[in-house]
Formats: structure tokens, sequence, C-alpha cells
């Protein structure tokens, strides 16, 4: 990967309008400044630290410290358009490198093995409701908003599988994922069924999470702060550290992670999780350019 160093200034006209043409093909005229800005920027970091080339570590040092002003979802909204512009300006592709730095940003995620011991160990009079939000948010890739909203009307119960449908939402696109039981001793169709048949007969809405207490569903709607502290609950029981970085978004993030770890191909987490961008989709990862199939509990 190693070049020399490159300045737009050294650049011979005919070659940048080569690349130009080139970048008209595959990105829109509303977000060209954008990626040409970005590639503004690089090349100037480049030559106020006197480096020569692309490589790794130079692509590394760079991101490293642009997270220190960005937030992570950003960060990989800049790296995407860096990634394009070095591929058509100088014919340079930097798609392979581990991005480390960024994950290390973002809130923390639960691996398998944390969710199995939760879903298995927890007790249902404290942790019931806990455990079907869980179920729910992970296996569907759920905005922190999605399961506050979901109605008993988006969810249909097959005996062996669930088929849940979220409405539309931040896209304005539907997504549907289902659920099924895994390899772990609770299953999670059992967790579903025993949730459902606590839920009172005089309930004057279709919400489908009802607040839970002394083993009973009552008829108040569970609200999305108590969603967004679920995961920190999830944490504590678990013993794990650091339980304040487990925020909202944690199950979204950990479903996007496990599906990447399974290793099929982009567009499959796209449209799990709802994104239109392979930057965005990638920046829930930590695994660039990969994703996989359907979970199970």
């Amino acid at each position: 990967m190693e070049q020399d160093s490159i300045t737009l200034d050294s650049v011979p006209d005919d070659v940048l309008l080569e690349a130009n043409s080139a970048l008209s093909k595959i990105i829109s005229e509303k977000s060209k400044l954008l990626y040409e800005k970005e590639y503004i920027n690089f090349c100037e970091w480049r030559n106020k630290k006197q480096v020569r080339g692309v490589n790794d570590k130079i692509i590394m040092a760079y991101i490293s410290e642009k997270s220190k002003r960005v937030k992570s979802s950003s960060l990989w909204s800049y790296y995407s358009q860096l990634k394009k512009m070095l591929s058509v300006k100088e014919n340079v592709d930097i798609s392979s490198i581990n991005l480390r730095v960024i994950s290390q940003k973002k809130s923390h995620v639960f691996t398998r093995e944390d969710l199995e011991k939760f879903l298995d160990t927890a007790p249902d009079i404290n942790y019931l409701l806990l455990k079907i939000v869980l179920i729910m948010g992970v296996s569907g890739g759920c905005r922190i908003g999605e399961p506050v909203a979901m109605s008993v009307d988006n969810i249909e119960d097959r005996g062996n599988v669930l088929v849940v449908t979220i409405p539309d939402t931040k896209t304005y696109k539907e997504r549907i994922f289902t659920v099924v039981n895994g390899s772990n001793v609770i299953r999670a169709i059992d967790v579903f069924i025993k949730y459902v048949e606590l839920r009172p007969r005089n309930v004057p809405h279709r919400r489908f999470f009802l607040t839970y207490k002394n083993q009973k569903c009552t008829v108040q709607p569970v609200g999305l702060n108590t969603i967004s502290k679920m995961h920190k609950k999830i944490s504590e029981f678990l013993g794990i550290e650091n339980s304040h970085e487990y925020p909202g978004h944690s199950f979204r993030r950990s479903s996007a992670t496990l599906l990447a770890e399974a290793g099929t191909d982009l567009s499959v987490l796209k449209r799990h999780g709802g994104w239109r961008s392979d930057s965005v989709a990638e920046g829930y990862t930590g695994c660039p350019g990969i994703c996989g199939q359907s979970l199970g509990f």
C-alpha cells in the first residue's frame, strides 16, 4: 500500500479531471462535496504530519486523531468517504484495515455468552420483562424506541417461531424479523409464552410491552425511560465492569455484531437493521463489510 506522498496541487489536471469524472458516477452530486472535503482534510493532515503515501499505520493514526473530536457514528462516515476517495483519487484500497480504534469508542456490546447466561440464570421473578425485551431487541436489531411502540398486532406466533414486524419508523420502511429458539437452556419462545400469559384481559391499548411487577403484568405500557435502563441492569446482573457503558443502543449494536461475526454479506445486515448506508451499518459492528444470519436464543 506504500506510495509517494500525494497532494492536490501535485496531481496533473487531466488526472484530476478523470478522477472527478469517475467520482461523479459513484457518488451523487449532493454528497460529492462532503467526500471531497474529507479527502482534502486527509491530504492536509498528511502534509502536516510529513508522512508519505497510504498504509495501515497512517490511516489508523488519522482516524485515531479524528476520533478524539467526533462521535463514532460520524467517524465511520468519514472513514467510508475517505475509503471511496482514496480508491478513486489514488487507486488505494483501505477496506481491509481493521479499525479497532473506532469500535473502542462505541457503546459496549453483549456477547452471545453474555445474553445466554442472562436468559438462563436471571430469575424471572425480577427479570422476566428484561428477558423478553432482550430477546426482541437483539433478534430484531431494534432501535431503543421500537420496543416501546411494538404492538401485539406486530407479533405472529407460529408455534416454533415468532414473526415480528417493526412498522415504519426512522426510515419509513417496515422491517420483519423472526425469533427462534437457540441452544441455551431457557428458550426464547418459552419466555414469550410466559410473558404473554401474564397479560391482563382488560388492557385498554394494543402495546405489547407492559409493566411487570410482583410476577404480574399491569395495564401500564412500558416507557422509553424503562427500556433505556435495561441494558445497564443486565450488565450489572452479569457482573460486567463499567455497566454505564451499556446504554440504550447496546441491544441494537450487539445484534449487528453477532450477525457480523457469523460472516455473511453486508446487504443482509443493512436489511436487518434498516440501514441504507454501508458505512452506518459497518459502524454498528466494528467488522467492516460482513454480517451474518438469523439469531437464536
